[in-house]
């Protein structure tokens, strides 16, 4: 045995992913029709078909993984959430209509304490989505999993979020950083941790790109709305704004600059593009720290391919957008039924037609491009693990479902 060991030291293996874009379109299609048809109730099920479809191609050492999940656990998961979220909608219309219009500081402490408790649900959504999907994981019969505390991933996530707030977002790659590192590090396969070795420090020159484009664009509004007090203040005429009015209404009723306008598109231009290259190479560095004893993890996630099925994705929904809104704009002196008849079209596109699309150009294509670029060096020691017998999971990820969180 250990002989073999040092005969597969430094030797590696990719992932493959066998899945087409063909038989994808068509179990989308499918789960849509029986998801429209039954009003909804469909979506666990078709969710949990699309997770079996794209683990099942997901094949490592000649080996596909495999999803046990099953419909009715996710369907369960969101009924027993609905019962939490219903009466915290209650709380919320209560606070609109049971505290006194004058009463500013009441309504102030509660809608913040409603967006707290809604931040923590969405940060246990998150977890507990992704522990259910780890124990609905196997991989030769071998079952992943997910230790932890929720409410620890909770404290962490609630106290760097604050952090990243107040330094102005310079905090957020060691937010990203430390959050994956305590959900990767208490992910397991069968009986073997994961470890993870990276550190914030490594992704802020690339956070930085993002984040120069946003002060522009604060900069640039700050020198137009005082250059435009100075002028008010140096030569008020007829058609100048009342000198009186409040900074904000005399910034409101002045056209904006060409300059101004110029400034703002291209740095939101940048800002996009950079974010999404951000992204990519986050995801890109995840992966790479991640090691399994003496398994280590390289990551080449190819960020030019990835931008272009972006923008190819973007293009494609771009052209019916184009007509969706030349149909909406000309058919307006024609009446509500011209105008009624112009918009059930942009529904159908903004809430069936996109998603799909997406999902089918660029989504497909980050899953595929995840897996194929992957390689695990001393692949050997996944040969020596050894199935935990904890227990997993029993209803799915509702929190997730319920918020619309955690992607597929």
């Amino acid at each position: 045995m250990a002989t073999e060991a040092v005969a597969t030291e430094g030797k590696s293996e990719k992932f493959e992913f066998t899945g087409k874009r063909g038989p994808f379109l068509r179990l989308i299609l499918i789960n849509l029709l029986l998801t429209i048809l039954t009003f909804g109730i469909y979506r666990f099920w078709a969710k949990t078909k699309v997770r079996k479809f794209i683990w099942s191609n997901i094949q490592f050492m000649d080996d596909p993984l495999e999803y046990t999940g099953k419909a009715t656990e996710l369907l369960l998961g969101f009924l027993i959430v609905l019962a939490i979220l219903f009466p915290l909608g209650l709380v919320y219309s209560a606070i609109d209509h049971l505290v006194p219009p004058d009463n500013t500081a009441m309504r102030i402490a509660l809608e913040v304490a409603y967006y707290l408790v809604l931040f923590a649900l969405i940060q246990i959504g998150f977890y507990r989505a992704w522990r259910y999907r780890m124990s609905r994981t196997t991989w030769r019969g071998i079952r992943l999993g997910l230790d932890g505390s929720t409410w620890t991933f909770l404290k962490l996530s609630a106290g760097w979020t604050a952090l990243t707030a107040l330094t102005l977002g310079l905090a957020y790659p060691w937010m990203a950083i430390e959050l994956w590192r305590y959900q990767i590090t208490h992910t397991r396969i069968g009986e073997t941790a994961v470890s993870f070795r990276g550190s914030g420090r490594d992704l802020i020159l690339t956070w930085l790109s993002v984040l120069a484009p946003v002060l522009i664009i604060l900069l640039s509004n700050a020198l137009h709305f005082y250059l435009l007090l100075e002028t008010v203040e140096v030569s008020p005429t007829q058609s100048a704004p009342n000198v009186n009015a409040s900074p904000l209404a005399v910034f409101q009723i002045q056209a904006i600059p060409n300059w101004l306008v110029a400034v703002n598109l291209a740095a939101l231009i940048v800002m996009v593009v950079a974010w999404f290259y951000y992204s990519v190479y986050v995801a890109q560095y995840q992966i790479s720290s991640m090691y399994l004893d003496n398994a280590s993890i390289n990551s080449k996630l190819p960020i030019g391919r990835l931008f272009a099925y972006a923008a190819l994705a973007l293009v494609v929904l771009a052209i019916p957008i184009v007509f969706l809104g030349y149909a909406l704009f000309t058919g307006q002196g024609a009446g509500f039924i011209s105008l009624f008849l112009s918009t059930i079209p942009a529904l159908i596109f903004v809430f069936l037609i996109a998603p799909i699309a997406w999902t089918l150009i660029f989504t497909f294509e980050l899953i595929k491009q995840l897996f194929i670029t992957a390689t695990v060096t001393n692949p050997a020691v996944l040969e020596d693990v050894v199935q935990s017998a904890k227990a997993s999971q029993k209803t799915g990820e509702g929190l997730a479902d319920a918020l619309d969180i955690g992607g597929l």
